[in-house]
């Protein structure tokens, strides 16, 4: 006879926050007091006996469903999934608590791939065990179902793939009409971009020849110059420099990137305005004109790298650079699933200005470097089906709450320290003014921990930090990396 399901009475302890209740629930599984298909009380309900508000709640189911633990469904509530007991009396956790999520589920799956240690603080990967694995799965199966075109997805790219992220920029970057070209990486975007600016420059130049046979050959243009904040992403200095390009490092500034010192000539400009990398500045909507207005008075190119502009908490949306009047012509948006997903996905996108379309079409039919078509037509999928809207929703609160406890435990354990970058994105620096970051990093692998220094980011200033990603970081493991921190600078 089947088990009706019943609503269980918890008995949690005390508990602080989101990772504390996700914690309770877990043991709770384990020990036998909920078993497999039992209700859970409702979030209200559980935030009156907890204390707790009935977000930190929902962030503690949403962490519980991605993991597998639990199953929600409209009109019924949430539910023990089943095959949860036995995961977690075999010492399944959630992700964040530092073990590999799985999915309780009544067919046993295979073993997840391990990702970095949830003490790998090194920016870069989100939390991947967030996303809807069901409903990932149901986007892979889709896309192998249409079988093979046998084309070459960078010379007929899927137009369902690019009408999907065309309504995702729409939806959460407020990019209308977008028609995207896709690549298997930003630094793949980034390194068509220069080469297509360079191309069109050394092509006018030889129009202005022909128009003028009698007149002397024109000298060959001088190398384009390269605008980037210091420290920056390396990536773009890379590709960069490997288009031969001339690189002008600015300081970075907390308002972002100064138009006033980027010169009259022709040139590109690289900025991350949502969140900038490393330091996590948003730029101001005043510098974001004047940066617009800059490439249009002089004919250059603005490279926006959106590469974590999704997540943001607490504060109000920044346009992108590419809305802004007279943007159309000189500013080339790119954007990554490698943040809002997985890395491994190796799927990006680039909305190049349109003078620059087909140069930068031909950089991909030369190179040849768009997605392999099977993922991207999982995540176009994936983006049509609305679960990429649903996994962004969840992932921003479990991001926001992963924040808060790191920015929290800094100023408990190292309240002298300044924090930046804390408003958005997946990461924030610490900043070490009196300390050799790259002897502190040292020190916390010795400890334990991985992290990154701010100096190794930087080509020309030179700053010293740390940066820190909390996007897999529970929050026992923020209280511990705290007090690790502390302990190696001497505190």
């Amino acid at each position: 006879m089947a088990r009706t399901a019943r609503t269980a009475t918890l008995v949690l302890g005390d508990i602080a926050g989101a990772a504390d209740l996700v914690d309770a629930i877990i043991a709770r599984i384990a020990d036998g007091a909920l078993a497999d298909g039992d209700r859970l009380p409702s979030t209200r309900a559980l935030a009156e006996q907890t204390g707790l508000s009935r977000g930190t709640v929902v962030r503690a189911f949403d962490e519980l469903a991605a993991a597998g633990f639990v199953a929600s469904e409209h009109g019924s509530g949430t539910s023990v999934s089943g095959g949860a007991a036995q995961a977690a009396r075999a010492g399944a956790r959630t992700r964040g608590s530092g073990e590999v999520a799985v999915e309780a589920s009544s067919s046993p799956l295979p073993e997840p791939r391990r990702g970095r240690s949830p003490r790998d603080l090194r920016p870069g990967t989100p939390d991947a065990a967030l996303v809807d694995g069901r409903a990932w799965r149901s986007a892979v199966r889709a896309a192998a179902a249409q079988g093979l075109a046998g084309l070459n997805p960078w010379e007929e790219p899927s137009p369902a793939v690019r009408a999907a992220l065309a309504g995702h920029l729409r939806r959460h970057r407020g990019i209308a009409g977008a028609d995207p070209l896709l690549f298997d990486s930003s630094r793949s975007a980034i390194a068509a971009l220069c080469a297509a600016f360079v191309a069109a420059r050394e092509g006018a130049a030889g129009r202005a020849d022909q128009a003028a046979p009698s007149a002397p050959p024109s000298a060959p243009p001088s190398a384009v110059p390269f605008h980037m904040e210091d420290p920056g992403y390396r990536g773009a200095l890379l590709m960069a420099r490997n288009q031969g390009l001339d690189v002008y490092f600015h300081p970075a500034d907390p308002d972002g990137l100064d138009a006033t010192r980027l010169g009259d000539e022709p040139a590109i400009a690289f900025t991350t305005p949502a969140h900038q990398y490393p330091l996590g500045h948003r730029m101001s909507v005043e510098r974001r004109v004047a940066l617009v207005e800059w490439a249009r008075r002089t004919g250059s190119l603005v490279i926006e790298d959106d590469y974590d502009g999704e997540f943001r908490y607490g504060v109000a949306p920044l346009p992108a650079l590419a809305t802004l009047p007279g943007a159309a012509d000189h500013v080339a948006y790119v954007g990554t699933s490698s943040k809002s997903v997985a890395p491994d996905l190796r799927v990006a996108w680039c909305q190049p200005p349109a003078a620059l379309r087909r140069e930068v079409e031909k950089w991909l039919a030369v190179h040849r470097r768009g997605p392999s078509s099977l993922p991207a037509d999982a995540l176009g999928g994936f983006i049509a089906s609305g679960a990429m809207d649903r996994h962004l929703a969840r992932a921003a609160r479990v991001y926001s709450d992963r924040r808060a406890r790191l920015v929290a435990a800094l100023a408990r354990e190292c309240p002298t320290l300044d924090v930046t970058g804390v408003e958005a994105g997946l990461h924030l620096c610490v900043l070490l003014p009196e300390y050799d970051d790259d002897d502190v990093v040292l020190a916390l692998e010795r400890a334990g921990w991985r992290t990154r220094s701010l100096s190794s980011q930087s080509a020309r200033f030179g700053l010293s930090g740390l940066v820190l990603s909390y996007s897999r970081l529970a929050a026992r493991d923020a209280d511990q990396f705290a007090v690790a921190l502390r302990e190696v600078l001497g505190g």
